[in-house]
């Protein structure tokens, strides 16, 4: 920045005033103290430029976030756009196999593949440009999970762990990376991880539960602990979940499938759960799943009373079968003399 001719020249007469003032002694003096107004004036046209250049720099910085921002945006949006058109196109082509007349599968996965390649340009535009954007980099990843090229979705996410390596999303979502290639040690600490970063997190703690109670015997071995207490660590991990997302429909169920894993089985704990899912249920469908386990459960204990009980306000078809299999059992075991 530069300052106008007439601005330095104010400065000059300023500094020879406050000089002048504390002189009053002869000409010696003031001419003295004159030349060191000549340095003072530089000093003052310094100390005023500082503050001037660091506000043009941080309204300047200011400036491009928000426009990588906006560019930011639009990219999700595009995201957002063709992902809608594609899942359109496929909800399509399952209306029209109904009839016999769907599109021949390797065109339309042809058509998808060459409808997408518009938003794997769009994000490698965008980082190349802005490379250690951790929400892009995320989101590329998050885009190549979606169309199952796994090992494309961890490549984005390492180079979001080399930016952020404190950002417990991005270990989150390299554990579901690993887990869906099998490795799922290495699944088990980066769930970890995002857990303690996270604590108030309960999607992260959610996870590592899912996953040690799907792998008990491989959770066993990676915590050094015996099967049955790595389906109690499992347990432990889903109270804790459920009690940062108490209302969460899901989770309650998946705490409540977890029960049924127990050794010995705890029917008593199992109904507790099963029961905490069914007050959480949105809609008459999900009641009917949960009543569904509970009848399975109260039919294991002998609870035939119970049971159908719970059978009775199961009307989807969906669930006939499994309603049917119940039924029989307890049919079966009433007609043991």
């Amino acid at each position: 920045m530069v300052l106008p001719n007439a601005y330095i020249a104010f400065l000059h007469s300023l500094l020879r005033r406050i000089c002048l003032i504390g002189g009053g002694k002869g000409a010696c003096q003031v001419s003295v103290i004159a030349c060191d107004c000549q340095s003072l004036v530089r000093v003052l046209i310094v100390v005023l430029l500082i503050p001037l250049g660091q506000a043009a720099a941080q309204e300047a910085k200011q400036t491009t976030q928000q426009l990588v921002e906006r560019e930011f945006r639009k990219l999700l949006e595009l995201d957002d756009k063709i992902h809608d058109e594609v899942d359109e196109w496929i909800r399509d082509n399952a209306k029209l196999a109904e009839k016999k007349a769907s599109t021949d599968p390797a065109f339309l996965k042809s058509q998808v593949r060459q409808r997408l390649k518009k938003v794997d340009v769009a994000y490698e535009a965008f980082l190349k440009r802005y490379s250690g954007h951790v929400r892009a980099l995320l989101a590329y990843g998050s885009f190549f999970s979606d169309i199952n090229e796994i090992d494309k979705a961890q490549a984005q996410w390492e180079k979001a762990l080399e930016a952020a390596p404190n950002n417990p999303v991005v270990w989150n979502n390299l554990g579901k990376a690993y887990g869906k290639k099998g490795q799922i040690s290495e699944a088990f600490r980066h769930f970890e991880k995002a857990g303690e970063l996270a604590p108030q997190q309960p999607l992260y703690h959610r996870n590592l539960a899912t996953l040690i109670f799907s792998y008990p015997d491989k959770a066993a071995r990676y915590y050094l602990i015996d099967r049955a207490n790595a389906v109690i660590k499992s347990l432990e991990l889903f109270k804790k979940a459920r009690a940062l997302d108490p209302e969460n429909f899901p989770l309650a169920t998946d705490a409540a499938m977890a029960q049924l894993g127990v050794q010995p089985f705890d029917a008593k704990a199992a109904l507790v759960a099963w029961n905490n899912a069914l007050n959480l249920a949105p809609d008459e469908r999900s009641r009917e799943g949960v009543r569904i386990h509970l009848a399975r459960i109260h039919a294991h204990q002998g609870q035939a009373d119970a049971a159908r009980a719970q059978l009775d306000k199961v009307r989807e078809i969906e669930f006939d079968e499994l309603k049917a299999e119940i039924l029989k059992t307890l049919n079966t075991r009433s007609a043991k003399p």
